[in-house]
């Protein structure tokens, strides 16, 4: 952390001082569930009236059509609550799917919806993804669904990942391009953990391309619930950005809440984390030692616009018969059309 703090870092390390910790245990240690609870197919049946519905079965299309042809060990790294590794099982019923997440209750969570589903040819385990617990060149295929660049030290990673694949294993993934439209930002985010209510500073950074989110987790009842139940509420009407609260130092959720809530806390952490662009993950992998590295169209997006107009007119459910046959056409063709936010890398 060499960049000068802001005016709340400043002070949250004055009232809080944060322990440092990497993104599982500052993040996803504390979320009950992935998108509330509404992840398609994990949580709700595929409808073809919902575009995100569209993006995330081409998405699985996509992770699926990257197999190769003799393939059948697939790592899925960073689940999540099962994505893409359930659907991903389900749509490959003759593979071996093992999810790694590094958080414990995130590998529960999806060990618990693989078994509500009874997809039995999906394990999960807790395990880092720059020392993975998987041998040498055991594994034809690795998907991450914006997970790569929540590791510590990516390029450790992108090494780890070339150490499983076996020769000719593919790397699918899709990540987040760092592109910020200011200098700089800060938002807050206040949420309910497990047992326990969460209050989120991040501060992103466009030079260097840098993300720190400080949490406070909190009691989950009496001073502190009331006051997060308040900032919920004054939040409400604030702009956001990346589905967050925008904060300044003048805002009265930043400083003058932090100073209320600290006292209540039961934790303070503190996680750094690096971003990228497209032409740098591209020339890393490079170096990690993959032979064939392509920047590819988000199929996720490519599908919203396919549905979206669909959806608009009322068609899309007239065409709910085709729903598989359309997402795995799009996920099959977004691998093949140069851009942005998927990667495809060959060992």
């Amino acid at each position: 952390m060499n960049e000068a703090r802001t005016a709340i870092e400043a002070h949250w390390h004055e009232v809080a001082p944060p322990e440092v910790v990497d993104s599982a245990r500052a993040l996803y240690a504390w979320m009950p569930r992935q998108r509330s609870g509404a992840l398609p197919f994990v949580d709700d049946p595929y409808d073809a009236r919902r575009e995100a519905h569209w993006a995330d079965a081409a998405r699985v299309a996509d992770y699926a059509a990257a197999l190769p042809v003799d393939g059948s060990r697939i790592l899925d790294l960073g689940p999540g609550d099962g994505w893409p590794s359930l659907p991903l099982a389900a749509a490959l019923p003759h593979t071996r799917i093992l999810g790694i997440d590094p958080a414990p209750l995130r590998a529960e969570v999806c060990r618990r919806n693989g078994a509500r589903l009874g997809i039995a040819n999906a394990a999960f385990a807790v395990g880092d993804g720059m020392a993975l617990p998987v041998r040498d060149a055991s594994i034809d295929l690795v998907t991450a669904a914006a997970s790569l660049e929540e590791v510590q030290d990516p390029e450790a990673a992108f090494a780890e990942i070339a150490r499983v694949l076996r020769p000719g294993g593919i790397l699918r993934a899709s990540y987040q391009v760092w592109r910020l439209p200011v200098p700089r930002f800060e938002t807050i985010t206040l949420v309910a953990g497990v047992d326990s209510l969460v209050y989120t500073y991040a501060v992103r950074t466009q030079d260097p391309p840098r993300e720190r989110r400080y949490v406070l987790v909190l009691p989950a009842d009496g001073e502190a619930a009331r006051l997060h139940a308040e900032a919920l509420v004054a939040s409400a009407d604030a702009r956001r950005a990346y589905g967050e609260t925008l904060v300044d130092a003048a805002s009265s959720l930043g400083v003058p809440l932090l100073e209320r809530l600290a006292p209540l806390a039961r934790r303070s952490l503190v996680v750094e984390l690096r971003r990228w662009t497209t032409d740098w993950l591209v020339e890393a992998l490079r170096a990690a030692g993959f032979s064939d590295v392509r920047a590819t169209v988000h199929t996720g997006d490519l599908a919203r616009l396919f549905a979206r107009p669909l959806i608009a007119r009322r068609d899309a459910e007239a065409l709910s018969s085709h729903f598989e046959a359309i997402t795995r056409a799009l996920g099959e063709a977004a691998a093949q059309q140069p851009g942005e936010s998927m990667v495809t890398a060959v060992r």
